[in-house]
């Protein structure tokens, strides 16, 4: 029956079909919207290969000069900073039963949890160089946590708040400006609960439950789990908050996602897919990100944690 014919809703026969285009958009529109790093960061188009992005080492400075006296040559310094995209990929892999019985549940899964695994994907990489299917260090790669800014949250929440100005004064005295925060959503929560202890009162009423903080101390904030690096595979590195100049951070994807269906073959080890009666599919991206200034970042930590 052609309701049941998946090839009628995600296009074509063979190994190697592209998803629709309005299927792989919402994949990676899902991702961006659930990755925190495009909130925060600035997002900068990128091409496969080397892109260099110049850095400011010496500002010019102006002068003030008298009546006929002679004007000053001010200096400027620039240095480059080189990011080369890296790919990201996650895969699906389905029995023929599932796609017959619920082939347009098939489509949703695919938006939901494609989406889900690339933003932590990305989130993971650019804040603590991981990869999220293994934990393990991706190799070379920079990240936000390197930063040598750390300032440790006490046992006592009332106090989380001189934390967080802390980080605040740690990216400020750089010579940064400071632009946000992302958090962990166990610091929000102690955040949000924390009570005067005369009068009960909470101290920060502004913080609802949940992930939907959007600023703090009216800075910008997003709230994610890969903030701590607790997601996935990937173990828990303490971290409950970056604070920083997000300005500092450069990142981009290059060219459209790629989702495809595939029918033959065995690309994820699992066996021949014809044999078995099954279905894959496959969403791949190349994306970068650089560092400008590494003390542009500060990392608020849980010691007793």
């Amino acid at each position: 029956m052609p309701t049941q014919n998946l090839a009628a809703l995600v296009g074509g026969t063979g190994g190697t079909n592209l998803l629709p285009k309005s299927v792989s958009s919402k994949i990676w529109s899902k991702a961006e919207a659930l990755s925190i790093i495009p909130t925060l960061a600035t997002n900068e188009p990128m091409i496969l290969g080397e892109n260099v992005f110049p850095t400011l080492t010496k500002r010019p400075a102006a002068s003030i000069v008298g009546e006929g006296q002679a004007k000053p040559q001010s200096t400027i310094e620039v240095g480059a900073k080189v990011i080369k995209p890296i790919k990201a990929v996650v895969g699906l892999e389905f029995t023929l039963e599932s796609i017959l019985t619920n082939p347009a549940g098939i489509l949703g899964l695919l938006e939901t949890e494609m989406s889900a695994a690339l933003a932590r994907q990305i989130d993971l990489a650019i804040l603590h160089g991981r990869n999220a299917a293994t934990g393990t260090a991706i190799s070379g790669a920079e990240y936000v946590n390197q930063t040598t800014n750390r300032v440790e949250l006490a046992a006592d929440r009332m106090t989380y708040d001189a934390s967080l100005w802390a980080a605040y004064e740690a990216v400020t005295a750089t010579g940064n400006d400071f632009t946000g925060f992302a958090f962990d959503p166990r610091l929000v929560g102690a955040l949000g609960s924390a009570r005067n202890a005369t009068t009960g009162v909470r101290l920060h009423p502004e913080i609802g439950m949940g992930n939907g903080i959007t600023a703090y101390e009216g800075q910008r904030a997003a709230v994610s789990k890969t903030v701590s690096g607790q997601v996935d595979a990937s173990a828990d590195t303490k971290v409950r908050a970056f604070a920083g100049d997000w300005d500092a951070l450069r990142y981009g994807r290059v060219l459209d996602i790629r989702t495809k269906k595939i029918e033959y073959g065995d690309p994820f080890g699992n066996g021949d897919l014809q044999r078995r009666n099954c279905v894959a599919y496959l969403a791949e991206v190349f994306f970068g990100w650089g560092i400008l200034d590494l003390s542009a970042f500060a990392a608020v930590e849980d010691a007793v944690a």
